[in-house]
């Protein structure tokens, strides 16, 4: 959680102890439609002529669920239907239409009675559906993140080929900052594809969230120093791809994470600051006695499983570059000794140093390493969680009632005041302490 002053911890506290006891919570979900400029129009909750919802409207949420994954790129969705009794929520020009922003959160009843929410992220509209039975009427509407916006869902195809150039135009030693370029991507008019400082015509006019990681880290460039976050090479995206690629390509040079957060900002993390989980802080601890957890099922996935990773690319001056992280831990269940060695080959002319090859073999060897046992975790509802954070499961049914950290990959929420919710995870445990070489073109035997 970010800073809090001491009222809004005092809250945060309460609902943590609101959370632990189900049998006392009361869940909640609020659903606010934004204006262009991201101020709230009107909201609609669970509750019956709410009273500050759309005017007059009859409107309620009846149920739905809202699906957290970690990936790069879209990350949140969510399905919603509303009692639509007045046909407040149609799907029309004058009602919701094309491009309707809605931010979703879900809450509790504190203890002095008042409401407390936590934002679960911002969505476009999308795949209407009506329906109408004697006495009902219903809207049932998909929600998708506002990567829908870049990656050509609901708009961002583009209209020509899109070029990052390795240089700013006019010259031939300023080099382009790739969070500049992410940046002017979301400053594009979504009327004409222009810059534009009018945040209603923006692609997204909220200000993204870029790591400090790469501050003071340099990487050497036609044997100069240059900062990472400096673009090493032209990407090039061609007609018929989308902004979405476009972003992806950046974030591929710098390694890192990319998608938006709960709060409706894109955020840029890098993944070589993202390897020793087992440090991070655990946001919930379950164990058999506890009214919050209802149980857990492990699931192996010896196919997706790969012990051994090759990243090949291409230096800006033409020469291979590349790198190896393989599973040579002996205390691994997965290492080469065990099982033997599972190969997995990427390259990519985005890859261009041996330095950003290591960065990346290594990250991709932690999640295909993960990737071979999960935990499904079926618990009562709690809005605080986290994609890429950990939760902790003492597992009294094992020897010893060891207690297992695991990272969250996806979470699975009700909209509704009653029923579970899923949480997937990875034991953090499984990661091994990989070798990492770098490479070159004749060390493998690379094909052309």
């Amino acid at each position: 959680m970010a800073l809090l002053n001491q009222r809004q911890r005092e809250r945060y506290l309460d609902y943590l102890k609101i959370v632990a006891d189900p049998d006392r919570m009361v869940p909640l979900t609020k659903l606010e439609f934004l204006n262009a400029d991201d101020t709230v129009a009107y909201t609609l909750d669970g509750k019956y002529k709410r009273g500050y919802g759309y005017p007059d409207s009859r409107a309620f949420i009846q149920d739905g669920t809202l699906n957290i994954s970690l990936n790069n790129g879209q990350r949140r969705t969510a399905s919603v239907r509303f009692e639509n009794l007045d046909n407040a929520f149609d799907f029309d020009l004058n009602k919701l239409w094309l491009g309707r922003r809605v931010r979703l959160s879900k809450g509790v009843v504190l203890s002095d009675g008042t409401e407390y929410y936590i934002p679960q992220g911002v969505f476009y509209l999308n795949s209407p559906k009506t329906g109408w039975k004697p006495n009902s009427r219903t809207a049932e509407y998909q929600l998708l993140d506002k990567w829908a916006y870049l990656d050509g869902t609901l708009f961002g195809n583009l209209e020509n080929t899109y070029e990052v150039p390795a240089f700013v135009s006019g010259s031939t030693t300023q080099r382009t900052n790739i969070f500049s370029a992410i940046q002017g991507i979301l400053n594009l008019s979504i009327y004409d594809h222009k810059p534009t400082t009018d945040y209603k015509k923006k692609i997204d006019g909220v200000t993204p969230v870029f790591t400090d990681y790469y501050n003071n880290r340099f990487i050497t460039i036609d044997g100069k120093s240059v900062p990472m976050c400096f673009m090493p090479k032209t990407v090039t995206t061609s007609m018929g791809g989308n902004y979405g690629q476009v972003l992806l390509d950046l974030n591929a040079i710098l390694a890192g994470w990319i998608g938006y957060d709960s709060t409706g900002a894109l955020r840029v993390d890098a993944s070589a600051d993202d390897i020793n989980d087992a440090d991070k802080p655990v946001m919930w601890s379950f164990n058999e006695n506890s009214k919050t957890f209802f149980g857990v099922d492990e699931t192996a996935n010896p196919s997706q499983v790969y012990n051994d990773v090759i990243i090949w690319g291409e230096s800006v001056d033409g020469a291979v570059v590349g790198a190896r992280a393989t599973n040579s831990d002996p205390t691994s269940d997965t290492s080469v000794g065990r099982i033997g060695m599972k190969t997995f080959v990427e390259s990519s002319d985005i890859n261009y140093t041996n330095e950003q090859c290591q960065a990346l073999a290594s990250w991709y060897l932690k999640r295909k390493t993960v990737l071979q046992k999960s935990v499904t975790i079926s618990c009562s509802q709690m809005f605080h969680l986290r994609e890429n954070n950990l939760v902790s499961v003492l597992r009294s049914d094992k020897p010893g009632k060891p207690i297992e950290k695991h990272l969250i990959q996806s979470i699975s929420i009700p909209l509704s005041q009653k029923g579970a919710m899923q949480i997937t995870a990875t034991s953090v445990q499984d990661y091994p302490t990989p070798t990492i070489v770098s490479l070159d073109e004749q060390l493998l035997g690379r094909d052309e």
